[in-house]
């Protein structure tokens, strides 16, 4: 299973140190947050410097929808130099198959001048609903996909954007309904890009709540069993199980808009944001805590550290305090130890070696909580039992 870099806004040098400590195997570039002209320079580097890395461009079309309100923050959408593939749209102009049409010919053939390696082709997301006019509109860009790709005459392979709101997700009859159309499409993509929208205002640091995670699996095992590759973008922990169910690919960044998805990014701003306190992701917690928290726990838990290399910028002389750099390769290196829990092409032996896991983080915070140390809500034990039940649940949902 691949690692890819979810890009996004204050890059700096942290895509080119995790591509060349091989942290990462690749980018997927977010066109809201890099300019057309620097999208081309970095892309260009990143094919001469790391030939056979993953290079996509997520066109971020599925914004077109909040184009037009007041305030909504476009980045590089908007402006004196945008995409040209880009332009606000309302709900009945995608009614129009013309217009689904018009609109994958645009975003594609831009793209064919970039020296990627795969092309994202564009999408809406489903908010509400996989029985619903959005749905329809959705899958008819699913289905005009391929066929436009197929006019480009380019060998490298397409992927369709793939954009459910965790709302949509709820009813399982329409789930497995809306599957089984995307897997019966006349001219298929080569995978999909797939995307889980968090619709709340405050979007939490990681996908857990009830029927998520496992529908989220669900969906990796279908398309992974009718042979599609699946790259997950915005998927952070949550890497070993849909690995587990079937990933190509997962994709984070470094900030919590770069971990979880949803629209709220180009929502206007609520007000000045707050410094986000540093942390440390574990593969023995199967999750991240505060610098704070590792600071407590490193020497009566060394455990909860990864052992990894990265594991050096979290400084015990400064307050296990990493910089912004080293809090994302670190981020990364865990998400490629989280990845050595799945065994390719076994999900009985992957959803094994999780539930090992598991074991082992309870039984470590059992440890830490019998010597009275009380770790935050976010740093807490509450997932790994959601963690159970999800695996669960996906276990009946695939009849595993």
């Amino acid at each position: 299973m691949q690692i890819l870099a979810q890009h996004g806004s204050q890059t700096g040098n942290r895509i080119t140190r995790g591509l060349a400590d091989g942290l990462i195997d690749g980018v997927i570039y977010g066109a809201k947050d890099i300019a057309p002209a620097r999208l081309l320079e970095r892309c260009n580097e990143q094919a001469v410097d790391f030939p056979a890395s993953v290079r996509m461009f997520d066109p971020q079309y599925y914004s077109c929808v909040l184009a037009a309100e007041p305030g909504v923050r476009l980045g590089s959408l908007d402006g004196d130099e945008t995409y040209p593939y880009f332009a606000a749209r309302r709900r009945r102009d995608l009614e129009q198959e013309s217009r689904v049409i018009a609109d994958l010919e645009s975003c594609l053939t831009y793209q064919k001048s970039l020296p990627i390696s795969a092309f994202i082709a564009p999408n809406i997301v489903i908010r509400r609903s996989l029985d619903s006019v959005e749905a329809t509109i959705a899958k008819d860009f699913l289905r005009n996909s391929a066929q436009i790709h197929a006019q480009l005459q380019d060998p490298r392979p397409l992927f369709a954007t793939l954009a459910i709101s965790t709302d949509a997700l709820r009813d399982r009859i329409e789930l497995q309904n809306f599957l089984q159309e995307v897997t019966e499409l006349e001219n298929p993509p080569n995978g999909f890009y797939l995307l889980i929208e968090h619709p709340d205002h405050d979007i939490p640091p990681s996908l857990e709540e009830p029927d998520v995670l496992s529908r989220w699996m669900m969906v990796n095992r279908v398309l992974s069993l009718s042979g599609f590759e699946i790259v997950n973008g915005y998927s952070d922990v949550l890497a070993p199980y849909l690995g587990a169910a079937g990933a190509t690919a997962v994709a984070s960044g470094w900030f919590n808009t770069l971990k979880v998805f949803s629209l709220k990014k180009f929502a206007p701003n609520s007000g000045m944001a707050r410094q986000p306190v540093p942390r440390y992701t574990s593969a023995r917690l199967l999750k991240s805590i505060r610098h704070t928290e590792l600071e407590l726990l490193r020497a009566g838990f060394p455990e909860v550290l990864n052992g990894r290399p990265t594991d050096s910028d979290y400084d015990e002389d400064e307050g296990s305090r990493p910089s912004s750099l080293g809090e994302a390769l670190q981020n990364w290196d865990c998400l490629r130890v989280l990845g050595q829990l799945v065994t390719p092409g076994n999900i009985e032996a992957s959803l094994a070696s999780i539930e090992v896991a598991l074991d082992e983080a309870d039984e470590t915070y059992a440890r830490i909580g019998a010597i009275g140390l009380s770790l935050r809500e976010r740093s807490s034990k509450e997932h790994l039992q959601l963690i159970r039940e999800e695996l669960a649940a996906f276990r009946d949902l695939a009849e595993i």
